[in-house]
């Protein structure tokens, strides 16, 4: 009998000379589900060293063709060698591919043509460059049935250029071809956790088509352990796969993003700040990961990493920990209402993996649950432990005292920062699930008063005290409206309530996660200038729905009463604990102050603020070790950069750890997340710091970098609000809502617009149309 020419390919077929692409499609006969046009192989044993059949088996050859195949019928024929689509080498577009192929006679031709065609002084050049033995090379071809596509795509299982777990699909109308060897540009979606993140605009690909490549890629991916890309086509009825290959040279990248650092670490940071912040902060996230997955093979410094000075949060780290349990790698941006929902997500998605996860799960939110009773106990613990520590550190103190003051303040910080971390968090879960019970019963958050009847709130909110100062103040007579001195006995009513205000607030600041910025209490002139200015016109406007006046359901009313209670409960403590924070985080810039007298008194630096162009580790070297390095001249380079990389315009993502191009742009119409509806349009103020909030005119478009509670008094005056940084929930977003002025937050390059330009805000859509460029 014969030797069997044309093997037709079947699932779990186990030849060993059928080469790889043949295989490949016989693992994906093996997935339940799928289409796969009917293929056949023709061993390499069949072909010559160079390609060319056997004269005792090009009989059989046709033969076979005669018994297998359709003469009328148009078939592809294909390359399957033994090098090409492995884990290392693609080979691509070295073999040949051949399509519509009709007739005996044409099939001959190509397969003999392909069986050939590694034997090319393309393929060998290939060879060349990656030191690989051409002999070696062992070419079957494959016969597969044409399928007249009326679509045609390939699919990535991971992302080809970043390594990030996302499917990338991309479409063009006709055959393959177009997509793979033409340079025709596709349409191209990309699905991630359960919803499309990007998509073309005016695309007229079905959805439906769509769908189910994605529910077929979904079966691909759970049986192929590797990352693939596949070949399909689809006919109008039934999408069929060609082809799948490994995905080679896959270059898994880290993926920063400034979305959440720019509220939290905002705008330039210097080496010191660096060098105190991240492992303090990142400390805790990193605890709050390891409570959900349990150990994780990462430090404190793999969070966050600083491009030009910014910080950027290491999104895949924290990716990776929120895969593993079922919800979008984005979650935590999501959560602090920094990313939408995805458009066709499902919300969270249990998986096998999740087992093992699911004790520490349960624990961790049972604890969140209640974790107002762990707020009870551990923030008086800690501010008693702060209580410790002086905003007037002894100048008598040693430098070998003042680094162990330091390091005391760092282990006191830990806790207060943990539920700094936590409780805003809370909040901003309990939010979103109000806002959802809420929309269920007709009424936007953005309409409903969260905060009736919490005058507690008003505690901690230094426009209140500031209303006060101003009452106090137009009553003084002209000679005695000056700033009162700090360091004597207050001389009236004014004083005295100066001097409170100070005792409160005097830790705020323009940044309260940089120390380098001058608290309150060191500029006394900086709060009177905001009392001698302070209008008193802006007062929190009540929305139009509270809770007593909400008309709804029984079951609906309760949740909503449930959530808006642990809201508002979380809210104070927030407060609560961002004040204390606030406080202890300052008592760091005064312990550094003293260590930077020592160091400018014996000349390793200039003057008291370059110290802060030094990292702890620097420092300590300097106290402890009595350096031989020219610290003075690192200094001054750090200045150049910073002062160099001040204006630049940076990505809201970044992949890998090699920085970006940077450039500017002009610009005469910027976009950015509408975080307060509205319409406004008047002149612009942008504002950098505290020094020129004075400058604020009533009905002013305030542009500021970021804002937390420091910058609330300008809220006071501003006809609308666009800030360079923050999300849904960032400071500048709430008290834009609470004051009911539009607000658009995360605008590139808005710092850049000059004072006076005219704009126009759409607190809907988050256009701001600059209607006078002549000084951009």
């Amino acid at each position: 009998m014969s030797e069997n020419i044309l093997l037709t390919i079947k699932p779990k077929m186990n030849s060993q000379n059928i080469g790889n692409k043949a295989r490949n499609i016989a693992h994906l006969m093996e997935i339940r589900g799928l289409n796969i046009p009917k293929t056949w192989v023709i061993p390499w044993h069949i072909f010559s060293p160079n390609g060319e059949a056997y004269l005792d088996q090009t009989e059989l050859i046709v033969n076979s063709l005669d018994r297998f195949l359709d003469p009328k019928k148009a078939y592809a024929v294909r390359s399957s060698s033994n090098v090409e689509d492995d884990a290392f080498h693609s080979f691509a577009g070295l073999f040949l591919t051949k399509l519509n192929i009709v007739g005996f006679e044409n099939l001959i031709d190509s397969i003999f043509e392909i069986s050939n065609y590694g034997h090319t002084q393309l393929a060998e050049n290939y060879f060349n460059k990656f030191h690989l033995e051409k002999n070696n090379i062992h070419m079957a071809v494959i016969i597969q049935e044409m399928v007249q596509p009326l679509w045609s795509g390939v699919l990535f299982s991971q992302n080809p250029m970043t390594g990030a777990h996302e499917i990338i699909i991309e479409v063009v109308a006709g055959e393959g071809t177009a997509l793979v060897q033409e340079g025709f540009t596709p349409e191209r979606w990309v699905f991630r956790s359960g919803g499309w993140v990007a998509e073309p605009n005016n695309s007229t690909v079905p959805d439906h088509l769509l769908n189910i490549v994605i529910r077929s890629a979904k079966k691909i991916i759970n049986k192929v352990n590797n990352p693939v890309d596949l070949e399909w086509v689809y006919d109008g009825k039934n999408v069929y796969w060609v082809q799948m290959r490994e995905i080679t040279t896959l270059d898994s990248y880290e993926v920063y993003s400034n979305r959440l650092s720019k509220d939290m670490m905002p705008g330039m940071i210097h080496p010191l700040i660096w060098s105190i912040n991240v492992p303090l902060i990142n400390s805790v996230w990193l605890g709050l990961l390891e409570e959900i997955v349990g150990p994780l093979k990462l430090k404190p410094q793999d969070l966050a990493k600083s491009f030009f000075y910014r910080s950027y949060f290491n999104m895949g780290a924290f990716g990776e920990v929120f895969s593993k349990i079922g919800l979008p790698s984005e979650s935590l941006e999501m959560m602090m209402g920094f990313l939408p929902k995805r458009k066709g997500s499902a919300g969270f998605r249990p998986s096998l993996k999740m087992i093992q996860h699911l004790p520490r799960m349960v624990k961790f939110f049972f604890d969140k649950w209640l974790f107002v009773s762990r707020i009870k106990k551990s923030l008086p613990l800690i501010s008693e432990q702060l209580s410790a520590f002086s905003e007037y550190p002894d100048p008598t103190e040693s430098e070998n005292v003042l680094v162990e003051d330091i390091e005391n303040l760092y282990q006191a910080m830990g806790g207060i920062v943990y539920l700094n971390i936590v409780t805003p968090l809370l909040v901003s879960m309990h939010i979103r699930l109000l806002e959802k019970h809420l929309k269920a019963a007709g009424v936007e958050i953005m309409d409903f008063d969260l905060f009736e009847d919490m005058p507690e709130l008003d505690n901690y909110n230094p426009n209140i005290g500031l209303s006060e100062l101003k009452d106090l103040y137009d009553a003084l007579p002209n000679d005695e409206r000056i700033t009162p001195s700090l360091n004597r006995a207050p001389q009236n009513d004014f004083e005295e309530a100066f001097t409170q205000f100070i005792r409160e607030f005097g830790s705020y600041s323009d940044n309260s996660n940089n120390f380098m910025v001058a608290p309150w209490r060191e500029i006394p002139e900086h709060v009177m200038d905001m009392v001698r200015t302070y209008s008193g016109h802006g007062q929190r406007k009540n929305p139009k729905v509270g809770m007593k006046s909400l008309n709804t359901c029984f079951y609906r009313r309760r949740l909503i009463k449930l959530f808006y209670k642990r809201v508002r409960r979380y809210t104070i403590y927030t407060e609560k604990i961002g004040k204390a924070y606030i406080y202890g985080y300052g008592l760091f810039r005064p312990y550094f102050l003293r260590i930077a007298d020592w160091m400018v008194e014996r000349e390793i630096i200039g003057k008291k603020e370059d110290i802060f162009y030094l990292t702890w580790d620097e420092i300590r070297k300097i106290l402890l070790n009595s350096p031989n390095d020219n610290f003075s001249e690192i200094v001054e380079q750090r200045k150049t950069e910073m002062q160099q990389y001040r204006d630049i315009d940076l990505p809201e993502i970044i992949y890998g750890d090699d920085p970006p191009p940077i450039y500017s742009a002009p610009v005469d119409r910027l976009y950015g997340t509408p975080t307060s509806h509205g319409y406004y349009s008047g002149p612009v103020r942008v504002i950098h710091g505290h020094e020129e909030f004075k400058n604020v005119q009533n009905g002013d478009v305030i542009v500021i970098p970021y804002s937390d509670v420091g910058w609330t008094p300008l809220f006071d005056k501003a006809g609308a609000v666009i800030a360079d940084s923050g999300g849904m929930l960032s400071h500048s977003s709430i008290i834009a809502r609470e004051y009911q002025i539009p607000a658009v937050v995360s605008v590139k390059g808005c710092m850049k617009l000059d004072d006076d330009l005219h704009v126009s805000v759409n607190g809907y859509t988050g256009e701001i149309n600059v209607l006078d460029t002549t000084s951009l």
